[in-house]
């Protein structure tokens, strides 16, 4: 069985990790053959290949829609593909039509988070409407299953949007963790530590993340901050910063390949998403011992016990999470107890692992599903 995966490659963000963890685990495991296909060149390409996947780039910047789709069927003509796999918005149409092309039965898609708001012209924000509603007509029509990250975003394609609910399935994204490495304690640092690491766009809510620093600074001056990730608000953050006069304990990091030893350096994780599928930042934190506290919006409730493995804040009040991260920074014991459940909790439940499992089944039973139709026509 060989199953095609096609995605964009341009970032190396959540999505594009458990990309890589899914492929490289098949890969390595008497599973489906897999084969890979990015519309850019850039880290998860060049991870790819280094694991020995076969991965085709056929730039964006330099083809037409169209150009890619006539490209790929060209070079995919003749290799016996069991299924598709497709990631975002663009892939998925690519891949219906692709499969219409090449003959292949079995389509699948992964919708690792819900579609984002546009905040800035109503150019865009009608942009972005029919862009999502063009996606999940092609979804609903022409793909054998969608794969949802969390049982919440289940809930809301199907109510919502109309999904049919046996189309629909839950795979939770899965982490691949280094060995545990014992955490110093709070009063062994000479600052306490509080860290996100996320995309600098809207959804993340990292305005918010700068207010809770903002109120906890007030009530607790050893202590720093930073944000690991690049985006659009980077600039816009930055002032925010200078503005609540944190800049002397905030920083601002780029993103790394390798995120795990950022992990290790913090003592709290703060997340502060207005939504979320399931984030991987989230649960590789988790992994890594570090104990969480986190709005309690989209999947994350379904990752994290509150008051078990950190804390699960309602609603956006600063305060609020500012009150968790205060209560955290003085009670060492409870937050080495925290760090302890949430690093068992997240690396038996939540692997790549566990995640490649799922989806082999997955693509098995969409193998045998084609069969019986075949055979029925």
């Amino acid at each position: 069985m060989t199953v095609l995966h096609i995605f964009s490659g341009d970032l190396w963000a959540g999505a594009e990790v458990v990309i890589f963890n899914l492929l490289s685990r098949l890969h390595k495991e008497d599973g489906p053959r897999v084969v890979a296909l990015s519309l850019n060149e850039g880290v998860l390409v060049d991870k790819l290949r280094a694991a020995g996947i076969v991965t085709h780039v056929i730039p964006e910047a330099r083809h037409s829609f169209v150009g890619i789709l006539w490209r790929t069927a060209r070079l995919l003509k003749g290799t016996p593909i069991a299924a598709i796999h497709s990631h975002r918005y663009k892939e998925n149409l690519l891949a219906w039509l692709l499969a219409r092309w090449l003959g292949v039965g079995k389509l699948i898609t992964t919708i690792h988070g819900m579609p984002e708001s546009a905040t800035h012209s109503g150019r865009e924000a009608r942009l972005a409407r029919w862009r999502s509603r063009l996606d999940f007509f092609v979804i609903k029509r022409g793909f054998g299953c969608a794969v949802a990250v969390s049982e919440e975003m289940k809930r809301t394609l199907v109510n919502q949007h109309g999904f049919r609910e046996e189309r629909v399935h839950v795979i939770r994204n899965g982490g691949v963790f280094p060995p545990l490495a014992p955490a110093p304690s709070g009063s062994g640092r000479a600052c306490f530590h509080i860290g996100t690491v996320a995309r600098m766009v809207p959804v993340k809510g990292l305005d918010l993340f700068l207010d809770v620093a903002a109120r906890v600074r007030r009530e607790a001056p050893v202590v720093r901050f930073s944000l690991l990730g690049d985006g659009p608000l980077r600039d816009e953050l930055a002032q925010r910063a200078t503005a609540l006069s944190l800049r002397d304990c905030v920083e601002f990091l780029t993103p790394r390949p390798d995120p795990f030893p950022y992990y290790q350096s913090l003592d709290l994780y703060l997340n502060t998403s207005r939504h979320e599928g399931i984030p991987l930042s989230v649960i590789e934190a988790m992994a890594c011992g570090t104990p969480v506290v986190s709005s309690a919006v989209g999947g994350i409730p379904e990752i994290m016990t509150d008051g078990e493995h950190g804390f699960l804040v309602k609603g956006r009040d600063a305060n609020s999470f500012a009150a968790r991260c205060i209560s955290l920074m003085g009670d060492d014991p409870l937050r080495r107890t925290m760090g302890e459940r949430a690093s068992a909790w997240a690396r038996s439940r939540f692997s790549a692992a566990a995640m490649a499992r799922a989806y082999h089944r997955l693509y098995e039973q969409g193998a045998v599903t084609a069969r019986q139709e075949r055979d029925e026509h």
